[in-house]
C-alpha cells in the first residue's frame, strides 16, 4: 500500500467556491439574531472531496488474502489516533462485507452498509462487490455480482412500469443465456463488423434474440418506444445476437440452479 495513502483519500482541498458571498445583506437584516455564526448568511458553501477509488482500487487487488493480513496492513498505513485518517476505516464497509454469514451451506451478507440483519444470498446483493468468507477469513469477489445487478435492472424495470424483454446470465465473453417468455436459450454474441470508410453506411447485422436487423449506430438507442436498448439486453452496445439455442431443463437446474 502507498505511504500516502492517507493524503490521497481525505487529505485533499475541499471543493466548492472560493469566494462564499457576502453575508451583509443577512447581517444587517431585522431578523437576524443577536449572536451570528461565522458562516451565516453565506452561499456556496463547500463540501469535502473525498476521493475512495485508490481504496477501492487497492482492496480489488488483495482478493484472495486473508482478511487478517489486509486489515493488518491497512492499519499499519494509516493512523487511527488521526481523526481524519481514522475516517478512512468509516467506509472499509462500504467496499467489503466483513459480517459474511454460512447458512445451510450458502454465504449470505447484507445488501448494504444498513442492510437487513438476516442477510441475503450472494445473488441478491448487487452492492456486494467483495466479502470475506465466515469459514475460512479470505477476502473473496462476489462471483454472482453480475447476476444480482442485472436481477435489479429488472426489479427497477418492473417498479418503472416497463416489461423487460428477456432476463439474461452471463456465462462468458460469447454467450449468455436468456429467460424469454419463460423458455431458457443459449444466445451466441458476435461484435459488428467495422465499417471499410467513414462515409460508407453501419453495415446491418440480424439478430436473432430481436428478429430484426440491428447496427451499432442503433444499438445504443431505442428503435420504438418500449423496446429495450443492446445494453437493456445484453449489457454491451458492441455486440448483437448471432445464434441461439433452446436449453432443457437439466442444463438450466445444473448451471443455475435455485436462481431460475
Amino acid at each position: 500500500m502507498r505511504d500516502d495513502m492517507d493524503k490521497v483519500i481525505v487529505e485533499r482541498p475541499r471543493g466548492g467556491w472560493r469566494v462564499q458571498g457576502d453575508g451583509r445583506p443577512w447581517r444587517n437584516s431585522p431578523e437576524r439574531g443577536s449572536h451570528l455564526g461565522m458562516k451565516r448568511g453565506l452561499q456556496h458553501p463547500k463540501w469535502l472531496s473525498e476521493n475512495l477509488q485508490p481504496l477501492k482500487r487497492w482492496l480489488h487487488k488483495q482478493v484472495h488474502r486473508p482478511w487478517d493480513k489486509v486489515y493488518a496492513e491497512l492499519c499499519s498505513g494509516i493512523d487511527r489516533r488521526s481523526t481524519v485518517q481514522a475516517h478512512i476505516f468509516l467506509h472499509v464497509d462500504d467496499f467489503v462485507a466483513r459480517d459474511a454469514v454460512l447458512c445451510d451451506g450458502e454465504v449470505r451478507v447484507r445488501p448494504h452498509r444498513w442492510g437487513t440483519r438476516d442477510g441475503v444470498p450472494l445473488h441478491e446483493a448487487p452492492g456486494v462487490e467483495l466479502f470475506v468468507h465466515p469459514v475460512t477469513g479470505i477476502l473473496l469477489p462476489n462471483r454472482r455480482l453480475r447476476e444480482a445487478r442485472a436481477a435489479r435492472r429488472v426489479d427497477r424495470a418492473a417498479r418503472r412500469g416497463d416489461t423487460p424483454y428477456a432476463v439474461y446470465h452471463v456465462i462468458d465473453k460469447t454467450t449468455q443465456w436468456h429467460c424469454v417468455d419463460g423458455c431458457w436459450f443459449e444466445v451466441v454474441l458476435a461484435k459488428f463488423p467495422e465499417r471499410a470508410s467513414a462515409t460508407q453506411p453501419e453495415p446491418k447485422c440480424y439478430d436473432v434474440l430481436r428478429r430484426c436487423m440491428v447496427t451499432r449506430c442503433g444499438a445504443a438507442r431505442r428503435s420504438a418506444p418500449g423496446l429495450p436498448t443492446h445494453f437493456d439486453m445484453y449489457g454491451r452496445h458492441d455486440v448483437y445476437a448471432v445464434a441461439k439455442r433452446q436449453l432443457s431443463r437439466r442444463e438450466v437446474r445444473a448451471r443455475l440452479g435455485d436462481a431460475v
